[in-house]
This record gives structure tokens, C-alpha cells and sequence, in this order.
């Protein structure tokens, strides 16, 4: 009986070491299914369709063989990440009607049009400078910049709805700027 005794205390120092050493492993509460691991969302790859091919002829199947439309999660983030990679490795052979979409959208657009475009815009939006204005004496060195007499395109849009035209018939009413007549005026009106 004295051993049943002594063997008590032992058992219980190894139970209780071996569950503190349990509990420092995580592997071992996944082990033991004390931990919830849900699947990754990042992982998880969506199925490809079922289809039938054109000529309903099948391949036999190879056991274990990966599905031929399937693409691993890899090559997925690659087409996410960096879909010019993914097109060029493909098929670049068009269908009819890409090919149509394409002819009707016009001809394709000279090279470096918009390098050109961004050029003229920066040089449209840049303030006139001291000089500029100074030199067309208070005024728009731009010509374009016409204001618009609102009371005047009121009037033509009623008459072109009123004669059943479009809209954009007839010329766009401006309004004269006021400029300074006086060279004082004009002076003041740089600053």
C-alpha cells in the first residue's frame, strides 16, 4: 500500500507537467480539437463550370489528375495582381465578334497621343504671367475663353424646341467682356 501511495503524488506531478507542457504547443490543441481553424478565404478556389466540348468527344479520365480548366491559387493572385502577365501567356487568337468590336470602335490612335494631350492640357492650364497680361492689356491673352450670355441661349433654346432642331443649332450666344477702356483702367486691371 505504501507504494500506491508514492505513486499517486508521481503520477500527478507527470499529468500535471506533461498538461503544461501540452499547453504551451499550439499544434497540440489543434491536435486535440480544442481549436477552431476555419478554412482560409484566400485559399479557397472557386470551381470552374462544367461544360461540354464543341465536338462532344471526351478525353478519358485520369485518376488524380488535376481538372484541365482548373487554375491553381497562385496563377490566380498572378492574374489579380498582374493581369497583363496573364494575357500575354494566353491564347491571343480573337473570336468574330472581338474582332468586330474592335473595328467598330475606329481606327487605332496614333502613337504618343497622350503624351500630346497631357502636354496641351499643362500648357492651357498655366496662368498667363505678368508679361502676358501685361501685353494684352488687362485681357484674355486666350480666345477661347468666351463667356456665354445665358439670357441669349435661353431664347435660342426655346425657339429650337419651339421649331423642333437640335439644340446645338445656331450659333452660341457670347457675351462681351468688360474690358477697361481708359489706359489707367487697363494699368489696375493687370493687378
Amino acid at each position: 500500500m505504501n507504494r500506491t501511495k508514492q505513486a499517486a503524488p508521481l503520477a500527478l506531478i507527470v499529468l500535471a507537467a506533461a498538461t503544461l507542457a501540452l499547453a504551451g504547443c499550439s499544434d497540440a490543441s489543434k491536435t486535440f480539437g480544442l481549436d477552431v481553424t476555419p478554412p482560409d478565404a484566400f485559399s479557397v478556389a472557386t470551381e470552374a463550370p462544367l461544360s461540354m466540348p464543341p465536338n462532344l468527344t471526351l478525353a478519358a479520365p485520369q485518376p488524380g489528375a488535376p481538372r484541365p480548366q482548373q487554375i491553381s491559387s497562385s496563377k490566380q493572385a498572378e492574374e489579380v495582381l498582374a493581369p497583363q502577365t496573364a494575357l500575354a501567356n494566353g491564347d491571343t487568337t480573337m473570336g468574330p465578334g472581338q474582332e468586330a468590336l474592335l473595328q467598330a470602335a475606329g481606327p487605332t490612335p496614333p502613337a504618343g497621343i497622350r503624351a500630346s494631350v497631357n502636354r496641351q492640357a499643362e500648357l492651357e492650364s498655366r496662368s498667363p504671367g505678368f508679361i502676358s497680361s501685361l501685353m494684352s492689356f488687362g485681357g484674355s491673352a486666350k480666345s477661347g475663353n468666351a463667356v456665354l450670355n445665358a439670357g441669349a441661349e435661353q431664347r435660342q433654346l426655346q425657339e429650337n424646341a419651339a421649331l423642333g432642331t437640335p439644340v446645338n443649332n445656331g450659333p452660341t450666344p457670347v457675351a462681351q467682356p468688360n474690358h477697361p477702356t481708359t489706359l489707367l483702367g487697363r494699368v489696375f486691371s493687370i493687378f
